[in-house]
């Protein structure tokens, strides 16, 4: 009788034990959850979803490797530390943010899940990272230099609107890094003779009556200063300039994809697809402090000859031979 118990004590301590590791071997084949926390709209994610699907799919991980719990701020930048708790009950591998207010709410939240942020500005001058090569922490990505670009992007708009004399600079407040980039403007443009007033924009909804004060102001363009709020309604704001026929320009190719005039930076799009390669290296056991943050590498003047034409504008000859791109 002992003998036949010890037997089954044996055997039921041989299952268990095989349970174990054949629950650690699922657990290991089974997808990495990526919490994706998003700024905007569900609408407005599709298209930076996609990006990282493709970033992913170009560092060899499928869709079967990973799943995306997704989680929206609509716009309103004080959800995020309620979205980053939300996400963590998932047990993520890693967080993937964007604007540096979440950032922020995601390094508040954990000091251990890696967190890839995802076309950002500034994050060293925000004080996300330690620096580029070192970021320390759990924190890694790629930055936008949007900060730095603005200053160009003054320079084209006077080549290509010689008549400009105020611009309004649509500013999230939420966005510490908006304020810099607006001052960063109002220098560039005043040695070209152009007035720049700031408009703050803190929500979506706050698009219209921004645009209408920017009218009202008689501002003859708007420059968007990067922010990922102010990205995703690109589309609606480059509408509203073009009913009061008012140059829009920004920083960012998408801008111009969505209606707008003129835009000088980089594609949000390429840095999205390149956040992917940090993805890859910290599912494969890689630490974020040891995986330098990148910053982007080509800018590209990007011209909508179709809103051109529709605000009753003639680009000169030099300025189009510039270009990059041309929408018509």
């Amino acid at each position: 009788m002992v003998r036949q118990d010890g037997y089954r004590l044996r055997r039921r301590g041989l299952l268990a034990a095989v349970g174990v590791v054949l629950a650690a071997r699922a657990e290991a084949q089974s997808p990495a959850r990526l919490a994706w926390i998003e700024s905007g709209t569900a609408p407005a994610a599709v298209a930076r979803l996609a990006s990282m699907r493709a970033g992913l799919k170009e560092n060899g991980l499928t869709e079967k490797d990973y799943a995306f719990d997704v989680f929206y701020a609509d716009g309103d930048y004080q959800r995020f530390p309620a979205l980053v708790q939300q996400a963590l009950t998932r047990n993520p591998a890693v967080l993937l943010v964007q604007t540096i207010a979440c950032v922020r709410a995601a390094q508040q939240g954990t000091k251990t899940i890696p967190i890839v942020f995802m076309a950002t500005n500034d994050p060293v001058g925000a004080g996300l990272i330690d620096s580029l090569a070192r970021p320390g922490g759990n924190t890694t990505g790629v930055a936008t230099m949007g900060d730095q670009v603005v200053p160009k992007l003054v320079d084209m708009m006077h080549s290509a609107l010689p008549a400009v004399r105020r611009v309004a600079v649509l500013v999230n407040p939420g966005n510490p890094t908006n304020r810099p980039i607006f001052e960063s403007i109002r220098a560039a443009a005043a040695t070209v003779g152009i007035e720049a007033v700031a408009i703050e924009v803190a929500s979506p909804e706050a698009i219209d009556g921004a645009i209408a004060a920017s009218s009202a102001a008689r501002a003859d363009a708007v420059i968007v200063a990067l922010d990922a709020m102010l990205v995703q309604i690109g589309g609606h704001t480059a509408q509203l300039c073009s009913d009061r026929r008012l140059a829009l320009l920004g920083v960012t190719r998408e801008l111009t994809d969505a209606g707008g005039l003129l835009s000088y930076g980089p594609s949000l799009d390429s840095l999205i697809r390149r956040s992917a390669y940090f993805v890859k290296r910290i599912l494969a056991g890689a630490r974020p402090q040891d995986l330098p943050a990148e910053q982007p590498t080509k800018f590209d003047l990007t011209i909508n000859l179709k809103t051109a034409q529709t605000i009753g504008l003639t680009f000169p000859p030099n300025v189009l031979a510039l270009a990059d791109d041309v929408i018509e």
